[in-house]
């Protein structure tokens, strides 16, 4: 019975989404395999298929990102979707993509929690840097060791204490500090390092956080204004509410994807017609083998 009622879900579901019946039923699918329990997986279904409209990549990586994102950060799927609207908010109004924004959130994984940072902040750290053109390998390398060098603590090297100090900072209570104000620390931290003498700038970013690192932190120094503005857009009460439902309402209402939309209705109603008739024969049959 309750997979009969889920194969009804994908059905209703693709009368109204511009996705086949096949490709929500992979995606219900996937979510089951990722251990969400069932009465999440239509919400799941129907919000990475608008993700995947949204953001102008398939509605089956969307589903993918979604799962990982759940799982790194611990979110709930009102939560994730809360994620993806920032997003779609920050490549609406900042230079960015949101499928460049959401690899980068993804390749970072739970470390942002970790450093302090919320995954919106994450988020906007990844906008800023994908708007600049670094791309996303080389900006989640950088941001991963970024952020773990400010929380090393007590744990830092000699020669990046060293660095610290020569910011006029500690480097235990940058650690500390990155617990109570992640993003606070962030931009005092790069402004101090925008102060340095340009000639000396790349290499206190290579004592600071590895030789790999400066060409995706080296732009946040020029762009720090930027990153400013990226976090407030994700700041509550910002406008990002909503943005993703927004994006897919207006790129769903294409040609292409209303004649979706009837072949989704003209499969739905063979699939019907066909249960019936299968169901009938059954029955006939079972009939016959009786009166035999």
């Amino acid at each position: 019975q309750q997979f009969k009622q889920m194969g009804q879900d994908v059905l209703d579901l693709s009368e109204n989404m511009p996705m086949a019946a096949s490709g929500i039923a992979a995606i219900v699918a996937a979510g089951g395999q990722a251990g969400f329990a069932r009465g999440e997986l239509k919400q799941f279904a129907e919000d990475a298929v608008k993700m995947g409209v949204a953001f102008d990549q398939t509605a089956e990586q969307s589903g993918d990102m979604m799962a990982k994102w759940r799982t790194s950060f611990k979110l709930t799927q009102p939560e994730v979707v809360k994620l993806a609207d920032q997003i779609n908010y920050l490549s609406n109004v900042g230079p960015s993509s949101a499928a460049q924004i959401s690899d980068i959130v993804t390749r970072i994984g739970p470390l942002g929690a970790i450093a302090g940072l919320a995954s919106g902040q994450i988020a906007a750290m990844g906008a800023t840097l994908a708007g600049v053109g670094v791309p996303s390998e080389v900006a989640a390398t950088g941001m991963k060791n970024f952020m773990l060098a400010l929380t090393k603590g007590s744990a830092a090297t000699k020669q990046q204490a060293q660095a610290f100090k020569s910011l006029r900072l500690d480097v235990t209570k940058v650690a500390k500090s990155m617990q109570k104000d992640a993003q606070g620390t962030i931009a005092d931290v790069l402004a101090r390092i925008a102060m340095v003498a340009p000639e000396k700038q790349a290499g206190l970013l290579t004592q600071l956080f590895g030789s790999e690192s400066v060409t995706a932190i080296a732009p946040l120094l020029t762009n720090l204004d930027l990153l400013k503005k990226s976090f407030r857009d994700v700041a509550e009460g910002s406008g990002y509410a909503g943005s993703m439902q927004k994006e897919y309402a207006a790129r769903s209402a294409t040609t292409a994807n209303a004649m979706q939309l009837l072949q989704n209705k003209v499969t739905r109603l063979g699939v019907e017609v066909g249960s019936v008739l299968n169901t009938t024969a059954a029955s006939s049959s079972f009939t016959a083998l009786n009166v035999s």
